[in-house]
């Protein structure tokens, strides 16, 4: 029974904050939970969405988005997640509807502007990204996703300068943040990550080695608009060592990769590689 009694909203404070511990698989529990007791509950739909969003299990947290939606149009927050699941899906057009119809009711939203600027990004417009992510930056100031999307678009736009000193900014919040809570797993991952677009190979795998050493087995994960798993670590640290040349232990860790997780698709490319 929740500390505040067997009622939804008891449920729903519970699932929230088993969210943000990390704890997401409880978070959906709780959350099923208190939707069975109170069906019309959309703050606990939504949530459980969100829950669903950091799992990867696209389609559902999608499913459940829809509808709300499509009940409650005005209901922004729930159209930018909608977005994002959207975008993740592949179904590019459909993120940026959602986007544009955030922006019609709130011009300066930055994370709709966000959207549009990860929407070029996914379809490989290089400097649309690089334009939308500045018009991002303007609207939600120069947070850590912002900047690491406009170095990468830049770097791929051929804007080397403006790619480092975003990727640099970017670098020098996560550094904070590790100061903050050196034993985390966020930090580490997101530092390798800059590293990684930076194609500072040696450094980001020491950094996803060291999330690895953080991260608990089952744990998902969230920082800045990015989710992940141990084992999203893992396939990271194979990819940088594929590009370091260590072919060997890079397909070592797609099979340690497809074992826990057949249906991982780069795990799978990992543990196929051919000897160097």
């Amino acid at each position: 029974m929740p500390f505040g009694g067997e009622n939804a909203d008891s449920y729903y404070d519970d699932g929230l904050t088993a969210l943000m511990k990390g704890d997401v698989r409880r978070a959906v529990e709780l959350l099923k939970h208190a939707i069975r007791l109170q069906r019309s509950m959309v703050a606990a739909h939504h949530q459980l969405a969100r829950c669903y969003l950091r799992l990867g299990e696209y389609q559902r947290a999608g499913d459940i988005l829809s509808q709300i939606v499509s009940n409650k149009p005005r209901m922004l927050p729930a159209r930018l997640d909608y977005g994002q699941v959207l975008l993740s899906l592949g179904q590019i057009d459909r993120a940026r509807e959602q986007f544009v119809y955030v922006l019609e009711a709130q011009e300066s939203n930055g994370r709709a502007h966000m959207g549009m600027a990860q929407a070029c990004f996914a379809e490989g417009n290089w400097e649309g990204a690089v334009s939308l992510a500045q018009g991002a930056r303007a609207h939600m100031g120069a947070n850590f996703a912002v900047l690491y999307l406009l170095g990468r678009a830049a770097k791929l736009a051929g804007s080397n300068m403006m790619a480092e000193e975003a990727l640099q900014e970017a670098a020098g919040l996560i550094e904070k943040s590790l100061e903050m809570s050196p034993e985390s797993p966020e930090g580490h991952y997101l530092r390798g990550m800059v590293c990684f677009a930076q194609e500072r190979y040696a450094s980001a795998l020491d950094h996803f080695r060291a999330a690895e050493d953080r991260a608990e087995p089952d744990g998902h994960y969230t920082a800045f608009g990015e989710n992940f798993t141990r084992i999203d670590i893992m396939v990271k640290q194979g990819l940088c060592l594929q590009r370091l040349g260590g072919i060997d232990a890079a397909r070592e860790i797609g099979q340690r990769v497809v074992a826990l997780d057949p249906s991982h698709k780069l795990g799978k490319a990992l543990s196929e590689l051919p000897p160097a």
